[in-house]
């Protein structure tokens, strides 16, 4: 009797681990953007940063990390920055925010810049939006 109780009780165990396994291969939970720094919001009155947002006076910066430079097609984006090589990374975007003039000469946004840390901030931020 004590066998049969024991047989039953690993039994139930071994099938309730088997069912709480996931299926498939393990995916990791998509990571959630950080927390923008405050003196994003400046960018924010310009450009969007949540998933197929369409653009508003700037483009959706929505996973801008890894991306070319005005490539987003639905954006109509100046000669230069179409023109431009760039591929967006913490660099490239802390070099941007920094002095987009100096960065893109002739690209079309309306913003001086900022100091090398909120750059940085920035950059580090827009890298999170995946």
């Amino acid at each position: 009797m004590i066998r049969f109780a024991v047989a039953a009780a690993l039994l139930a165990v071994t099938a309730t681990a088997a069912l709480a396994q996931p299926q498939g291969p393990a995916q990791a939970p998509a990571a959630a953007p950080a927390q923008p720094p405050g003196e994003f919001a400046v960018c924010s009155a310009c450009h969007e940063t949540k998933a197929g947002a369409a653009p508003s006076l700037g483009p959706n910066l929505f996973g801008v990390g890894g991306r070319k430079a005005g490539a987003v097609a639905d954006y109509d984006y100046s000669p230069a920055m179409k023109a431009s090589t760039i591929i967006w990374n913490a660099d490239s975007l802390a070099a941007f925010v920094a002095d987009p003039n100096k960065s893109v000469a002739g690209n079309k946004m309306d913003y001086s810049g900022a100091d090398a840390a909120t750059a940085k901030a920035i950059a580090d931020y827009l890298m999170t939006l995946k």
